[in-house]
């Protein structure tokens, strides 16, 4: 504001900023009223595996609020609120006045017991995405052999669009033998149409010394429907058209493309308490070679560990009917890695 405002001016300002700040943060406070009365105030975290996590003030902890303890909510704040049947509702949180263990999301009323998941859900685009990094490394004195993985996994959701992103590499060298290398880059994009059906596109990038691949490129489009489906677990199964086009690592071989459909099914569960798992697996008929066929399978384990940080079992598996000669029909493997999620 510079040196020559006045005195009063500075005044008016710092008040201004005073009071402003204090609508903030009464503006943040979220109300949490239990089934035996008593009334928490603070910053609602997450609900995740049926836990309400509340940060406060007072208290250098978070509170661990089991989700059937809870008789009410209130909050200014905008959220992401998925209940059990698949509906996602954002918006602020109030109770409703006629009803008990009831809550109303921007006018529409929801029962307590048929949420499963609340998320702050902020205007800012980058603050709705999840992201885990993971890291694995083995070794075997036998042979000298030596494993390194590496792995991510981004997730965006809103009321309307869920994204995921995933990304490995595994390198592995062993004493008398040539050192092998893959890696894998796969995006799901799906626009969810109600609470069961989307539409989706996929795109997969593949290198396999194991497969003879340098790079697979699989881009396709399709849709599908949830058979079950709330935030915490869900059972999938989808199909459409794909196109492949494969380079490989020995020059002589020319570039291949081909056409193919794909049906896949995912299944994700968080109910485990301790662990979370999901696993895929896809099935890609060729359309314009004929006879041939590949299988794409993925299966991750997550045991949860203190913190956000996380131990990870991960099996792959790709088939290909028909490889080029001398290379493998089965690329396979399976990893530890321990991981954080943020």
């Amino acid at each position: 504001m510079g040196l020559r405002v006045a005195m009063s001016g500075v005044a008016v300002v710092w008040l201004a900023l005073f009071v402003g700040g204090t609508g903030v943060a009464y503006a943040q406070q979220d109300v949490i009223i239990t089934t035996t009365g008593e009334r928490l105030v603070g910053e609602i975290k997450s609900v995740e595996k049926d836990i309400l996590t509340l940060e406060t003030a007072y208290s250098d902890s978070d509170f661990k609020i089991e989700w059937e303890d809870i008789a009410s909510i209130e909050s200014k704040r905008q959220f992401l609120v998925e209940t059990f049947d698949g509906r996602r509702l954002s918006g602020s949180i109030t109770p409703d006045p006629s009803k008990k263990l009831v809550v109303q999301i921007d006018g529409t009323s929801v029962e307590l017991t048929q949420v499963s998941n609340v998320q702050p859900f902020e205007r800012s685009f980058w603050a709705r995405f999840d992201t885990a990094l993971d890291f694995g490394y083995s070794m075997t004195r036998t042979n000298s052999a030596k494993q390194l993985s590496l792995g991510t996994n981004l997730s965006y959701r809103d009321e309307r669009y869920a994204d995921s992103l995933f990304a490995n590499v595994f390198s592995s060298t062993q004493e008398n033998a040539p050192e092998t290398q893959r890696w894998d880059l796969g995006n799901d994009f799906r626009r969810l149409l109600g609470t069961r059906w989307y539409i989706n596109t996929t795109q997969d990038f593949l290198n396999s010394e194991e497969q003879g691949l340098d790079l697979r490129t699989t881009v396709g489009g399709g849709g599908g429907r949830y058979l079950m489906r709330s935030s915490s677990q869900h059972l999938a199964l989808g199909g459409g058209l794909a196109w492949t086009n494969e380079n490989y690592t020995d020059p002589t071989l020319s570039t291949k493309d081909s056409a193919e459909a794909y049906i896949g099914s995912e299944f994700m569960t968080e109910k485990l308490k301790i662990t979370d798992l999901i696993t895929r697996f896809t099935y890609y008929p060729s359309l314009t070679i004929s006879d041939r066929f590949r299988l794409a399978y993925r299966f991750d384990l997550d045991f949860n560990l203190p913190g956000d940080w996380y131990l990870r079992i991960g099996l792959f598996d790709n088939y290909d009917s028909e490889p080029p000669a001398g290379f493998s029909k089965n690329d396979y493997g399976w990893s530890n890695a321990f991981g954080f999620k943020f």
